[in-house]
């Protein structure tokens, strides 16, 4: 991310958080830090922590290294990505590993589905009742791991079923315009 244009002097920094809110997309994380949790929302207006907005601005300073503005306290971020959603994130000297759950995680989540649970069984089964709007590949097609799959409608969510795994597609038991029920096989791997 950039700052916004700061260049115009007319603008304070308060009117300047505002603006970059306004522009948000909505969407909705879990992080979980050792043994906390802190559900994080951006609603389109801001930035929510477990229900109370959070004054923030953000800018990259390079690959992986951001200067936050949080409350009105500037910190310094290191982020890398570990795997699996993790991330270990330095501020100020204090390394602290980080999973994150985006809203399909928690989708999943809700729906009693693990992300990962069709790597075991070489699967990919509906996490929810939905509509098939598109099939990805065919059988006999080799994937790469997070390549997607299908793309299915569920409660007006669009969501992309990736494979969990590099694999050789054996068969594909899906069709677009079918409506599919919870834990419906929709790909089957070799």
């Amino acid at each position: 991310m950039k700052f916004a244009n700061r260049s115009r002097k007319a603008k304070r920094p308060n009117e300047i958080f505002a603006f970059r809110q306004r522009s948000l997309p909505m969407s909705t994380y879990r992080a979980h830090v050792g043994e906390r949790t802190f559900d994080l929302v951006f609603d389109g207006a801001g930035l929510r922590m477990d229900g109370a907005p959070l004054e923030y601005d953000a800018a990259e300073l390079g690959e992986g290294s951001y200067t936050l503005l949080i409350d009105g306290r500037s910190v310094e971020a290191v982020v890398e990505p570990v795997g699996d959603g993790r991330l270990r994130v330095t501020l100020g000297g204090r390394q602290v590993e980080v999973q994150v759950k985006d809203e399909k995680a928690l989708l999943l989540e809700r729906f009693g589905m693990a992300a990962d649970a069709g790597a075991a069984e070489r699967e990919i089964r509906a996490p929810m009742p939905g509509l098939v709007l598109s099939v990805l590949v065919e059988a006999g097609q080799e994937v790469k791991e997070g390549q997607g799959l299908v793309v299915l409608e569920a409660m007006k969510m669009e969501n992309e079923l990736r494979a969990p795994a590099p694999g050789t597609v054996k068969a594909v038991h899906a069709t677009p315009g079918e409506a599919v029920a919870k834990k419906a096989l929709l790909i089957e791997f070799e």
